[in-house]
């Protein structure tokens, strides 16, 4: 089923939290960031995506793999970038990639770095859910029971959740507060769909997404 997309004009403005600082472990292998989908690496693929919405601006949390990440993302159109220290924990990551959007903002995208089946049409099918509830709160897509991703907060919530800190992080203080999330059952599965492991690559690559081999500068990460 594909995602109904609602009029760009009827979109709010929108900035994104682009989460790339993952030492990708699981893999056992290649960073993932860097696998080749399409021509392209994912984490490459991922910010066009985003920027195709449009989101603007576009916050790149960066780990250990930051030079290659960069490397990756070179001649992209204008994005901006910081550092998450202890990238193992996602939500510094989070933390440092909200700090980092301080734009005058109606909503912000939380979005991992590693779903390469999400196109600027499910994210503004997402967008279209979030603007037709009230405001003040986060809309997260679900498909089949499963909770995917991204997560869009109102930009509103970007102060109580840093002052919660990262030990709290977005997530904890959504579960905290569960009167302001809005689960939204998702039009087709590329919200809950990620990449960890290489029996993940093993079932995107059944499903035809051409790729998912290491590109020039994939070092192991």
């Amino acid at each position: 089923m594909q995602a109904i997309v609602p009029a760009t004009d009827a979109l709010p403005r929108a900035g994104a939290v682009l989460l790339a600082a993952g030492r990708s472990t699981r893999m056992g292998g290649p960073n993932k960031l860097l696998l080749g989908f399409d021509g392209e690496p994912m984490v490459r693929r991922t910010l066009r995506t985003l920027q195709a919405v449009p989101l603007d601006p576009v916050v790149v949390v960066l780990g250990p793999a930051a030079d290659a990440v960069r490397a990756a993302l070179e001649g992209m159109p204008a994005f901006v970038s910081c550092s998450a220290p202890q990238a193992e924990d996602h939500q510094v990551s989070v933390d440092a990639g909200l700090r980092a959007l301080d734009a005058p903002v109606e909503a912000i995208v939380i979005m991992l770095a590693d779903q390469p089946l999400l196109d600027a049409g499910d994210l503004r099918w997402l967008l279209g859910q979030w603007s037709a509830r009230a405001r003040g709160g986060a809309v997260v897509p679900v498909f089949a029971g499963r909770r995917g991703n991204p997560v869009i907060v109102d930009a509103a919530l970007r102060a109580p959740i840093l002052e919660a800190g990262p030990a709290v992080g977005a997530r904890g203080y959504l579960a905290a507060h569960p009167g302001l999330v809005h689960r939204v059952e998702a039009p087709n599965d590329h919200f809950v769909v990620d990449i960890d492991t290489a029996d993940d690559l093993a079932r995107l690559a059944r499903r035809g997404l051409r790729g998912a081999v290491p590109g020039p500068t994939s070092p192991a990460a």
